[in-house]
């Protein structure tokens, strides 16, 4: 926390008189106290409020602290708090921190790692594709070309500060990338339909495999390390969090019902994984960076 000492017993804008027992002397006069701006990322105000102000009063009451917490809109990622003793300060903190990590557990990721994955003729497939499909599926279930990609891995990023965490990560692991592909481009292509669950007539997700040009796992490499170097970094929970895992399933979706609202929530794929369907390779690739993007909302994919 940030710390600053008041050497009156007021806030410059509060009036003179004392607003809990915790600050009368044995004078009559408020003591001095200090200041503190305890980091908090603005999301999770709310959880320390609780409803109705019920979680606030109890923690002020249990650490003998008062907590000036930003209004919604003002978005500001700490919270002030008013102490008279080292102890109670880190009693508080213990007890926000822990509210905030509970909630953080509950909470969906917000953000991913991706590989993209783009060439003129996968453009031209995916087009294709959508053309093929327009009679099985609603449009908005289909990936939009510009944003094929591989996911490293997801994360739960709720502050600026956060998302510079992440970004910083990522260009601290970029020197390591071409020792883990050998100097050597990663060339492939994307080939074969495949589903996540063994039933065809009831899917969610459709997605294609890669196959790199030299037969090799560097693409797979490159994902496990880069997850394993975020772990490290404190940024994924692996263990708590079951949207991550230790070993990456790489592939690149091409339908999701999820993207979208309308329609059923899933479709049946048997024609598109039959050996008659005519589009099952949608052309080679060279992956050349890997990026931070934000999670869409649906309504904003709608």
């Amino acid at each position: 926390a940030v710390v600053s000492t008041q050497s009156t017993g007021v806030y410059e804008d509060e009036p003179n008189t004392c607003q809990s027992a915790k600050e009368n002397g044995s004078n009559g006069k408020c003591a001095d106290f200090m200041t503190a701006e305890m980091p908090t990322p603005s999301y999770f105000h709310k959880f320390v409020v609780g409803r109705g102000g019920t979680v606030k009063k109890r923690l002020e009451n249990e650490t003998g602290t008062e907590m000036t917490i930003p209004k919604p809109h003002e978005r500001k990622d700490s919270i002030k708090v008013k102490y008279w003793d080292e102890d109670s300060l880190a009693s508080l903190e213990i007890r926000v921190d822990s509210i905030v990590e509970s909630a953080r557990k509950r909470e969906r990721p917000t953000h991913f790692i991706s590989i993209p994955v783009y060439s003129s003729t996968i453009t031209q497939n995916l087009r294709k594709f959508e053309d093929l499909v327009r009679e099985l599926i609603h449009p908005h279930h289909v990936q939009i070309p510009g944003k094929l990609h591989f996911t490293v891995t997801v994360l739960k990023l709720f502050s600026k500060k956060e998302i510079e965490q992440a970004i910083a990560a990522l260009n601290e692991f970029a020197p390591r990338i071409p020792y883990i592909l050998c100097g050597k481009p990663l060339r492939g292509t994307l080939k074969n339909l495949e589903i996540m669950n063994d039933e065809p007539e009831s899917v969610r997700v459709l997605y294609c495999d890669v196959v790199l040009a030299d037969d090799s796992d560097r693409l797979q490499q490159l994902a496990d390390q880069c997850l394993d170097f975020l772990i490290e970094k404190g940024l994924v929970d692996a263990e708590s969090d079951t949207h991550n895992r230790r070993d990456v399933k790489l592939h690149c979706t091409l339908i999701n019902t999820r993207w979208n609202s309308e329609g059923p929530p899933t479709i049946d794929a048997t024609e598109m994984l039959s050996d008659d369907w005519e589009l099952k390779n949608f052309g080679d690739f060279v992956l050349e960076r890997m990026e931070l993007n934000a999670i869409e909302k649906r309504a904003q994919r709608e």
